[in-house]
């Protein structure tokens, strides 16, 4: 949770929907996680867009205008030696309408940096599973937040701990009003432990590459649902002991990225794939491996399905 920062109001400009970024200043716009999310959003942190609500269209009004006319005929007696004349009134009357066009609705701005704007997110792809879509939520502290505040981190230098500290917020209400959008695909691994076991990436909404995979053994199972990658290495030494007793230390292990403690995407050589093998670890042969892990920057979720 950020530090408490002084509220900045909005300028009169900013109240009526104008896009303007001079009055606002990021270091004093209070934190609040919905408008953390408009503005990951908006910056295609997410995998969801917000779309501002428009102001109501206004009914358009109508004048009615009644005009009336009186015209006066002369015209001579038939019936009279007299010189006479009769006179014969007639009165007309035309109604005209007009119609007054009103001011064009104003346009809501894409985020208001300030406070949150009423509107709804929509899915910015059209192909993605439900085991994703049902991580959404609107306003929550979700591996897909933190997913967001991790990449977002990691592209703009900051130390990655996934957590919104008061130079992430300030670095994110500063990129907002840049507009500088997110350089990188939605990258998201589903991993199946349905034997045979098997492993998906989709990049925005995508499915781009699929793997066999083996995943945790009974004594040191893979854990089952959605985290974040949060460490990664081309190479790395892995150890520790055996369900056995017995230590281990491998060397060479190539291609790996961390998401949920000691557990890794990584490559590994078996003669076999599609099957529990590993003590938590989600393995892969080594080119498979090595297709995946340029899509797995820190902030990449991954799914782990039963």
């Amino acid at each position: 949770m950020v530090a408490a920062l002084p509220t900045l109001a909005a300028s009169p400009a900013l109240a009526q929907g104008k896009r303007t970024t001079t009055a606002i200043n990021p270091n004093r716009v209070v934190y609040s996680v919905a408008l953390a999310d408009q503005i990951f959003a908006y910056l295609r942190y997410l995998p969801v867009a917000f779309v501002a609500a428009r102001p109501p269209v206004r009914p358009v009004p109508t004048t009615t205008t009644t005009s009336t006319s009186t015209t006066t005929t002369t015209v001579p007696s038939s019936t009279s030696t007299t010189p006479a004349t009769s006179t014969t009134t007639s009165t007309s009357t035309s109604t005209s309408t007009t119609t007054t066009r009103p001011p064009a609705p104003r346009r809501a701005p894409a985020v208001s940096y300030v406070t949150p704007q009423k509107g709804h997110y929509a899915w910015r792809f059209a192909n993605l599973p439900a085991s994703l879509k049902s991580q959404w939520q609107v306003g929550g502290i979700t591996p897909i937040f933190r997913g967001a505040v991790m990449r977002f981190q990691a592209q703009h230098n900051l130390p990655v701990t996934g957590g919104m500290d008061t130079p992430t917020w300030v670095a994110l209400v500063t990129a907002g009003i840049k507009h500088q959008f997110s350089n990188e695909t939605y990258n998201w691994v589903l991993v199946s432990q349905t034997q045979p076991e098997r492993l998906w990436l989709y990049r925005n909404g995508v499915m781009s590459m699929t793997t066999l995979v083996n995943t945790g053994i009974t004594a040191s199972p893979t854990e089952n649902g959605t985290f974040v990658v949060y460490l990664r290495y081309k190479v790395t030494t892995m150890s520790g002991i055996l369900p056995n007793g017995k230590p281990y230390h491998d060397t060479g292990i190539p291609w790996t990225s961390y998401f949920n403690g000691g557990d890794a995407l990584h490559g590994f050589i078996r003669s076999t794939y599609g099957w529990p093998q590993s003590l938590g670890c989600v393995e892969m042969p080594f080119v498979e491996a090595g297709a995946l892990w340029p899509y797995t920057p820190l902030g990449t979720l991954v799914t782990v399905e039963p």
